[in-house]
């Protein structure tokens, strides 16, 4: 169903109208329910493996990614370092890999500038979160915003790993 994007004219044959599926996918977006789902999905799996259903630690990294030539130039540009023009995803999983949280920039943000939302976007969804872990390139911003994002006395950062991954929590 996906190329670079939803191709809603390219739907299977047995599928109503593009735009009554178009309409529903609006609604149901605006609504929260794909929201709803993932994160009942993701609390299922964490209960079927017999954890807490609400994750207390996450992982957060980016991935720059090729941008359709449709794509305005407010949300697109070019990443130096991977070489892609492009949108900038960052993703912020559970200690399962399971998705709390996506974040869409501009592919030359820089990881700690776009780190300046996400403890407070985060932190709504999920209040019981109180460590995340994220290589170097968060390091900044994220380091700094730790400490009224974590718990009381956990405001503490260690270098872990060779490639200067940080521990925040």
């Amino acid at each position: 169903m996906t190329d670079n994007a939803c191709e809603w004219r390219a739907l299977p044959a047995d599928f109503p109208p593009y735009q009554t599926v178009f309409g529903f996918f609006s609604r149901w977006t605006r609504a929260g329910v794909f929201n709803r789902v993932r994160d009942e999905l993701r609390r299922a799996i964490r209960l079927r493996a017999g954890r807490c259903p609400n994750p207390v630690a996450g992982v957060i990294d980016s991935q720059s990614v090729r941008a359709a030539a449709t794509v305005t130039g407010r949300s697109r540009s070019y990443d130096a370092r991977k070489k892609v023009p492009g949108r900038k995803r960052h993703l912020v999983v559970d200690t399962f890999g399971l998705l709390m949280m996506v974040m869409v920039t501009a592919a030359g943000q820089p990881d700690r500038d776009a780190a300046r939302e996400l403890p407070a976007r985060l932190r709504m969804p999920h209040p019981q979160l109180t460590l995340i872990w994220g290589d170097s390139a968060y390091a900044g911003t994220l380091v700094e915003r730790a400490p009224p994002f974590s718990a009381p006395h956990s405001d503490q950062v260690d270098h872990v790993g060779s490639a200067g991954d940080l521990l925040i929590g």
